[in-house]
């Protein structure tokens, strides 16, 4: 079954996809993020070219695509690596190169200002980046991907009873979250919910958390992960119960487990983050476990993910792959 949050309002915006525009934006009113960081050109700028088509420098994919990159000046072709792909440009002609095999692109690379220039989409989506536009402000978001799904999902239902309760509920315990779009620390209640701090700290020391994306967005209401299914259905294979009341009420940046009804707690939970989350206190229905003590500019950035419409009707679903890298727990005395 399906672990839901139920916000009781939402006011949600939709990015749709594409890369060619209706009409040129200027270099400097391009905005380019990577992995939701801002990319800065000091130099040479993005520009849209008469194929209507957004054009980087060669750098960008090299710093901020991780891409090998080789150029030679005497037969003018630029020569792209990355995790096992091969692009072979040449500038000023249409015709590329992928792994040996011709594939034609919608527009050429080409020498500006002594720059190297090339089509941006196909760059991007052809190293495995998914690309994402917005027109006004004219706005270009580049994401690359997450770890396998498959191998994620393999992860659900692993395990057939809660784990026994090994934390001590005196100490201190502070999770810290890489995600790749930042971290946050989160500081565990383990006096309020020992037995849900107990359950996080176990799944996040087996590596269970590592690579599951967040896969519930909703802006000035909260983020939700812990699914290795990626689509609110999985879990770790065993349900607790809860620890009501909640000894803190829902807050931006309390950390609360997400559940399908009384004691179906299992291995997903949200993080507010904003106002909207507050509605959730007139129905108290999630164990409370966590609160955000650092890093709530990363729990930004994750909000500001563009989302799509699932079949469900609610427009929450990330149309960029964000995901945990690591939960690291310290235990304190």
């Amino acid at each position: 079954m399906m672990k839901r949050v139920i916000p009781l309002c939402l006011a949600l915006g939709v990015l749709t996809g594409g890369i060619t525009v209706a009409s040129a934006a200027p270099a400097d009113s391009i905005e380019l993020l990577v992995d939701g960081a801002p990319v800065q050109f000091e130099q040479a700028k993005p520009y849209i070219n008469e194929d209507n088509r957004t054009m980087v420098p060669l750098f960008f994919i090299s710093q901020h695509l991780g891409a090998q990159v080789e150029w030679n000046g005497e037969e003018q072709k630029v020569t792209i690596r990355h995790q096992g792909q091969r692009i072979t440009l040449t500038i000023n002609e249409k015709t590329a190169y992928l792994n040996g095999q011709a594939v034609t692109m919608p527009t050429a690379p080409v020498i500006q200002n002594d720059r190297t220039m090339v089509p941006l989409a196909f760059v991007s989506q052809t190293l495995g980046a998914d690309v994402l536009w917005r027109q006004t402000p004219f706005t270009i978001r580049i994401s690359t991907k997450g770890p396998d799904p498959a191998k994620i999902a393999s992860r659900n239902g692993q395990y057939k009873s809660a784990p026994v309760m090994k934390i001590d509920a005196k100490k201190k315990y502070v999770a810290e979250v890489e995600t790749n779009r930042g971290t946050f620390k989160i500081q565990l209640l383990a006096a309020d919910a020992p037995q849900t701090v107990n359950n996080f700290v176990f799944l996040a020391r087996e590596g269970f958390y590592d690579g599951v994306r967040f896969h519930r967005i909703i802006k000035d209401f909260m983020i939700q992960t812990g699914d290795p299914l990626g689509n609110g259905m999985g879990g770790p294979g065993y349900k607790f119960k809860d620890e009501l009341p909640a000894k803190i009420p829902y807050a931006p940046g309390v950390v609360a487990m997400a559940n399908s009804g009384p004691n179906t707690n299992g291995s997903q939970f949200f993080i507010g983050n904003g106002e909207q989350v507050t509605y959730l206190n007139e129905n108290p229905n999630y164990t409370v476990f966590g609160q955000v003590m650092e890093g709530m500019e990363a729990i930004q950035t994750i909000s500001d993910t563009p989302v799509l419409t699932g079949s469900n009707g609610e427009a929450s679903k990330p149309a960029e792959d964000i995901y945990i890298k690591k939960v690291k727990i310290n235990e304190l005395d």
